[in-house]
């Protein structure tokens, strides 16, 4: 069996991904668990007994995979984040970005100014220290250096724990606050506050009518029937001797037919004084109901609860730049926005004529846009400044290119579609992959895991995770005077965490704090090859 795992990479990934899942459902009380962690343990637990074996994973195959499986990551958290941080730029300028960086480069200070201090403490060497620091910022770059390949594990495996219950719990108690709370001064609602379907904002009714021999509405169009109404009150069908016609604008009632109408109380009291015979026959007021998104594609469109539920549309939600937002009969819609309604859908369409189109979606993704992007992103990634070893790194390029083409769909929605179900699949079982292939990649005997020195090893790398986290969290709300969801998200990009970020946006089901993080992961990767160039070999 056990070589069998060995010669199928593959499957002992899927194993581990699988008993992740599993147990990531389960709550160990304070102790953080999720399925990204728990995936990671299994993978752990798993790597020691192969190695205790006498055999071990190739590398390279699971360093392949493990590159894969961060790119399509990254690629789709960016696809995500990248309005929220286009806005975010465009309402702070470069203000913000300026702030997060200056965040990371005290983050990456303190690192190495604790690591220098600690590491003389207990007397690491080189490797043992590049590992303890590496591992502890959860950072690949610096691992990829010389760097002991048990202490990077360990204190990987405890830091990506720790940091996880720290950014979700500890770090919004720092600076007074949680994580709900958080989101709710970000966005106006969080997953503790949805918004609820609105109501219409006038009574509307259906009702059908037989047109008497002598009505003045014998002979006119269903357009001349409707115009005087302004769009308030619609034709919804028409029959003629039983049976249903097809409705046209431009066809002709004639006396006997039955019309249905829908609209305001107040217009069909107007519209029934005409030579109509109300008939309340089932078949005639049973309508099919359906729900639809509608993407606004004026500019501006006054009134957006007042015009739709006039013809008997109700307007479930609104998002705007990806977030949901409150709304009353005075909300205007703006190009862009997203509403999703329920009524007949010949009346939305109808409706919306002058308005926007019907958003197209379904359980697949527009995979050329997914694909290629994420291609071409890997070999950018690779490339680095000669003579310094610096690589901008897969991750880094995946997560700018996913933001690009996350804001090309967001101005034009037909445009790079990937499905919330297949987006969430993929994006989870990326990182959750990604951080299995790590946890097997390297051989993990149990005579060097489990040995005394390594409690060491371990109280290290807790003071290297904790110390650093906490004076960065107090530094970017104090003295930075950074937003709480800005602070949050900014940890985890200094410690280029993705674990912790994956767990902040399962819990609140927003992605508010990918705005802090992506700036301050990028310069966090940018300082720590530096400094860590220079420092490590002075330990």
């Amino acid at each position: 069996m056990i070589q069998f795992l060995v010669d199928n990479p593959l499957f002992a990934l899927l194993l581990c991904l699988g008993v992740g899942y599993v147990f990531g459902k389960m709550d160990f009380g304070a102790f953080p668990n999720n399925a990204t962690l728990s995936t990671l343990y299994a993978a752990i637990v798993m790597n020691i007994i192969i190695s205790a074996s006498g055999a071990e994973f190739d590398a390279e195959h699971v360093r392949l995979m493990k590159t894969f499986f961060l790119a399509l990551f990254f690629f789709l958290l960016g696809y995500d984040a990248g309005p929220l941080f286009r806005d975010a730029v465009r309402k702070s300028g470069m203000k913000l970005v300026v702030k997060l960086g200056a965040m990371s480069l005290f983050y990456c200070v303190c690192v190495y100014g604790f690591g220098f201090f600690v590491m003389r403490l207990f007397g690491y060497g080189v490797a043992q220290s590049n590992g303890i620091i590496a591992g502890s910022q959860s950072e690949l770059v610096i691992a990829s250096l010389e760097s002991d390949v048990i202490a990077y594990s360990l204190t990987f495996i405890m830091a990506s724990a720790l940091m996880v219950g720290f950014a979700q719990k500890a770090a919004p108690r720092l600076i007074g606050t949680d994580l709900i709370s958080i989101v709710k001064e970000k966005v106006g609602v969080g997953n503790a506050a949805v918004v609820k379907s609105a109501t219409l904002s006038m009574p509307v009714q259906i009702r059908a009518y037989k047109v008497d021999a002598d009505s003045p509405y014998s002979g006119q169009t269903i357009d001349e029937l409707e115009a005087p109404y302004e769009g308030r009150l619609q034709i919804e069908n028409v029959y003629r001797d039983g049976v249903e016609l097809e409705l046209k604008q431009s066809q002709t009632v004639l006396a006997s037919d039955v019309i249905v109408v829908l609209g305001p109380i107040r217009d069909i009291d107007l519209f029934d004084n005409n030579g109509l015979t109300e008939t309340t026959e089932e078949e005639y007021v049973s309508f099919e109901m359906a729900r639809l998104e509608i993407v606004v594609s004026e500019k501006r469109v006054e009134r957006i609860l007042d015009k739709l539920s006039g013809t008997g549309i109700m307007i479930n939600r609104i998002l705007r730049k990806g977030r949901e937002i409150v709304f009353s009969n005075t909300t205007a819609a703006e190009k862009g926005d997203i509403l999703s309604v329920t009524g007949r859908p010949q009346t939305i369409l109808k409706a919306i004529e002058n308005i926007g189109y019907v958003k197209e979606e379904g359980d697949s993704a527009d995979m050329p846009l997914l694909l290629l992007p994420m291609a071409f992103a890997i070999p950018m990634g690779l490339l680095g400044v000669p003579g310094t070893g610096f690589t901008l790194g897969t991750s880094c390029c995946t997560l700018v290119i996913g933001m690009i083409v996350g804001c090309v769909h967001e101005s034009n929605p037909k445009i790079g579609y990937i499905s919330p179900g297949a987006k969430w699949l993929l994006k989870s079982m990326g990182l959750n992959m990604f951080f299995a292939a790590t946890a097997l990649e390297s051989p993990l005997p149990p005579n060097k895991v489990f040995v005394v020195q390594n409690i060491y090893i371990l109280i290290a790398g807790v003071i290297m995770a904790l110390v650093p986290a906490i004076l960065s969290v107090l530094f970017g709300r104090m003295v930075l005077r950074l937003e709480p969801a800005d602070v949050i998200g900014g940890l985890c990009g200094c410690t280029t965490c993705t674990s912790a970020l994956n767990a902040l946006t399962e819990v609140t089901g927003s992605t508010i704090f990918v705005v802090g993080y992506t700036p301050a992961y990028a310069v966090s990767l940018i300082f720590f090859v530096l400094l860590g160039t220079v420092l490590i070999p002075l330990m």
